[in-house]
């Protein structure tokens, strides 16, 4: 007989295990982007310029267009101005005694002569023999003292305090022009005359110490200046 056929089992096909497809993962929400805080914007601070003061009035001249030979030209007048003003002054005050208010404006007048000679002989040296374009005439007391406060009694400290005044107004002229200046020999120029106006008054408040205050006489009392021996 016939053996029979042994049946054979039929595997069911192995399905290859595909993995599987990783999940995209989902987008993170966009964080909404935080709003850029404004630029502090900085207030535009108006600067304002310093003023430059006016050009002084005692000598009516361009400052802006002044050339060194003019500028040593108005400072020699300066000068010849203030000494002319102590020499006048010296013979109205004083002739009493020794070192009084007239001596005073006399040796100022001295001092004033010799700066103005010194400037005359570094003009000549530089500009040799040049004529002026400045005159006399452009000039207002700028450093030549007041007859106003001058008295004929006035002591020596008060004919000092005069001077120291007049000093302080130099100072002050130099000063209140430097801002105006262009050149710049012009401007070292006023820059020393004015550093040199205040030494000068320093010397004077020196002087000035432990002088007594006057006036010298009672004008009621006093003779006429010049009349008592000196």
């Amino acid at each position: 007989m016939a053996k029979p056929k042994t049946s054979r089992k039929v595997r069911a096909p192995v399905r290859k295990r595909v993995p599987p497809k990783a999940q995209a993962k989902p987008k993170s929400e966009a964080k909404p982007k935080s709003k850029a805080k404004p630029k502090a914007t900085r207030k535009k601070t108006s600067r304002t310029a310093t003023p430059v003061a006016a050009p002084p009035e005692r000598a009516r001249v361009d400052f802006a267009k002044l050339t060194l030979r003019d500028a040593l030209d108005l400072a020699i007048l300066v000068e010849e101005e203030a000494q002319e003003r102590y020499q006048k002054l010296s013979t109205m005050v004083g002739g009493r005694y020794a070192g009084d208010a007239g001596d005073v404006f006399r040796f100022m007048a001295e001092n004033e002569a010799r700066h103005a000679a010194e400037l005359q002989a570094r003009r000549d040296e530089m500009f040799k023999k040049a004529r002026r374009a400045i005159s006399r005439d452009a000039l207002d007391d700028v450093e030549a003292p007041d007859f106003t406060k001058v008295n004929v009694f006035m002591s020596a400290r008060e004919a000092m305090e005069v001077a120291v005044e007049d000093e302080v107004k130099a100072y002050d002229f130099y000063d209140q022009a430097l801002p105006h200046v262009k050149d710049p020999g012009v401007r070292e120029l006023f820059q020393e005359l004015r550093d040199e106006e205040k030494r000068h008054e320093g010397l004077l408040r020196k002087k000035m110490k432990g002088m007594p205050s006057g006036p010298d006489i009672d004008p009621e009392f006093a003779d006429q200046p010049g009349s008592d021996p000196g």
